[in-house]
């Protein structure tokens, strides 16, 4: 009985990871890039180096471990031709705030980048996994807003984000266990104070978002007044596995080399 069950749990893992890695096929107009050109793409960027415009910050998701950003870097080293010393990562495994992390992300800009600047850091562009968008946005808003009197603020170039609760997170209207996730309940006090903050940006946002995301929800996944460069997902994990989207990945690379994007905003069609 005991080998049994232990069979059934092996066999449902199994089609976990088997589900999270089968792609889903839903044309998008906006994104109309096949696998075989994206494969294509992604070849002739490794054969051709540019660098950067400037520095990245990779920043993890909610509770996320650090080899999510830690990938994230690697691709872009190894598609942009950047140096290691020029992508600082970032993620808050035992984190269970928004504040705290925003924080960490100044520290990090700093440390790794420093700035004589009394209240700015110094410019990156940012690239974020799910809360890390709302951990960006936070970083780069007003310091009493994260707890800090007299702190800098993060200096965006550009914000890509991936699957991020701009506009809140599905499963936090049902599942909100600590203030991170209490934070992205739609409509919460939280995002309204951050939307509030966000009409006097400086910086660029790229969202992009999933489709089958059960987290977030692919129409909450750009902030109020854009929309979102979706793909169709996977047929399970699909929020989880966004980072490793080879289609968002590439367009999100294309940006960051100066080069012209594959993928337009849209509405998507559904979560």
């Amino acid at each position: 009985m005991i080998t049994r069950s232990w069979f059934l749990v092996g066999l449902a893992l199994l089609c976990l990871c088997v589900g999270g890695c089968v792609q889903l096929e839903r044309f998008n107009p906006d994104f109309p890039a096949t696998h075989e050109e994206i494969l294509i793409d992604r070849q002739r960027m490794r054969d051709n180096p540019v660098g950067l415009e400037r520095p990245v910050l990779v920043l993890s998701g909610y509770r996320s471990p650090s080899l999510v950003a830690g990938r994230l870097k690697r691709s872009i080293l190894r598609h942009t031709g950047a140096d290691t010393g020029e992508i600082a990562t970032l993620a808050y495994v035992w984190s269970g705030s928004v504040e705290e992390p925003a924080r960490r992300a100044v520290a990090r800009v700093e440390d790794m980048f420093p700035s004589d600047d009394p209240r700015w850091t110094s410019e990156v562009d940012v690239v974020a996994v799910s809360m890390g968008g709302l951990v960006a946005r936070l970083a780069a808003s007003d310091p009493e807003l994260r707890g800090e009197q007299g702190g800098k603020q993060l200096r965006i170039g550009t914000l890509y984000t991936l699957a991020s609760p701009h506009r809140g997170a599905k499963l936090a209207e049902d599942i909100h266990l600590d203030s991170a996730t209490r934070a992205m309940i739609p409509g919460s006090e939280f995002l309204e104070v951050l939307d509030e903050t966000f009409q006097s940006r400086e910086y660029e946002v790229v969202p992009y978002a999933v489709l089958n995301d059960s987290w977030v929800g692919a129409t909450n996944a750009a902030p109020v007044g854009q929309e979102p460069i979706w793909t169709p997902g996977r047929s399970f994990l699909s929020h989880h596995m966004v980072s490793f989207d080879i289609r968002i990945q590439t367009d999100l690379l294309r940006r960051l080399r100066g080069e012209e994007p594959i993928g337009l905003p849209g509405a998507p069609p559904c979560d």
